[in-house]
């Protein structure tokens, strides 16, 4: 049998293939792939980014947002997953060894030995292996150390594929500054990841969620004020850092989450817009050789906790599929486009807001 994937095979090319699929050793599995979801990072890694960072080796299959049903499934893994064929299941991405240091404390997404084939589904070189490995394509190949999650059957498709924004909302806005009732919270950048934030910080019960985006960005701003944000500031309208303080009344916020990509001057002024004491989460990848100078006296004199944060971890991820199946907030509305296998060009041009009079949010490949 073949799958027909999508494979990167240089910057901005991408080609149709057939690969052949794998059976299952007693460890492994085999996903038939329903949907996949896109995020800015697969317009970075279209673009070519990440091989110019030293994350991807051409070929490639991207994805790395992938829903779909257990189409073949070793007794080893059927036992360790608890999950049978036909099961529906969403996957996270990083692939650890389970072994080291930060893999026993907790952090396996932080797990950094090479020796042990560490990497992340969407961004593994073909060259390995099946090669089966992004969720691009109809079927993927778990690996035996896949850390996967059941998917409630009542959970739409459309409204399960935005699980990993959703997660990062929750780790991102919530678990890491802790954010609980009555805060106050800054959120820079009204992408998908920033709307997860504002869904996340809504059910945490923050008092004030503040919103920033370009005039551009109107419907996502709108949608913010929909999913529960309190304020929105049009940063190219508007001058971000008193507005900021005049919805606080000069206290700033307990927490400013950065999610915007590329420009760094958000970033610099977080710290005058977070109170004494308070937390910035960096979490937008500005690319290329930016760099940011800080007045890092603000951040000693204030006792500003600056804190960075790559992707999203297990308990967010179980968080989210039970935000998901309960959806007290019409969730929904956040995935706005899903286009077939052959159309993933134009999907990674809609996400990143190329085609004109096509605004989107949430964007999914549905193989």
């Amino acid at each position: 049998m073949k799958s027909r994937a999508v494979v990167q095979v240089g910057d901005r090319h991408l080609e149709m293939q057939e690969v052949e699929v794998p059976r299952s050793r007693p460890d492994e599995a085999l996903l038939r792939v329903e949907s996949c979801g896109l995020c800015g990072s697969d317009v970075e890694q279209f673009r070519g980014l990440f091989v110019k960072k030293g994350i991807v080796v051409y070929p490639v299959i991207p994805g790395h947002e992938p829903i779909g049903v257990i189409e073949e499934i070793g007794p080893e893994a059927a036992k360790r997953w608890r999950v049978k064929v036909g099961d529906r299941v969403a996957i996270e991405p990083n692939i650890s060894c389970g072994l080291c240091a930060k893999c026993l404390g907790g952090s396996g997404h932080l797990c950094r030995n090479k020796e042990s084939g560490m990497s992340a589904y969407g961004y593994m070189t073909m060259k390995g292996g099946s090669g089966l490995w992004g969720g691009y394509s109809q079927y993927m190949h778990l690996q035996s150390n896949t850390v996967l999650h059941p998917v409630p059957p009542e959970i739409p498709l459309a409204l399960a594929s935005i699980y990993q924004l959703l997660a990062s909302g929750i780790r991102w806005a919530v678990e890491m500054p802790r954010t609980a009732i009555g805060d106050s919270i800054l959120i820079l950048g009204c992408g998908q990841r920033g709307l997860g934030s504002v869904v996340a910080c809504r059910e945490a019960g923050a008092a004030t969620i503040i919103v920033s985006g370009l005039k551009q960005d109107r419907h996502k701003l709108d949608l913010a004020l929909a999913l529960g944000a309190t304020h929105t500031i049009v940063a190219d309208q508007e001058d971000v850092v008193a507005r900021v303080m005049e919805i606080t009344r000069g206290q700033g916020v307990n927490t400013v989450v950065d999610v915007v990509p590329v420009a760094t001057q958000p970033v610099v002024q977080a710290l005058d817009m977070v109170m004494l004491g308070g937390t910035v989460i960096l979490a937008g990848i500005k690319g290329g050789d930016a760099k940011t100078m800080l007045d890092t006296d603000k951040i000693v004199l204030r006792e500003i906790k600056v804190q960075g944060v790559l992707t999203q971890t297990n308990s967010s991820y179980r968080k989210a599929i039970q935000m998901l199946a309960q959806n007290k907030y019409d969730l929904g509305r956040l995935h706005t486009h899903e286009f077939k296998l052959e159309q993933a060009e134009e999907a990674i041009a809609t996400l990143a807001g190329e085609i004109p009079d096509r605004p989107a949010i949430s964007v999914s490949l549905n193989p």
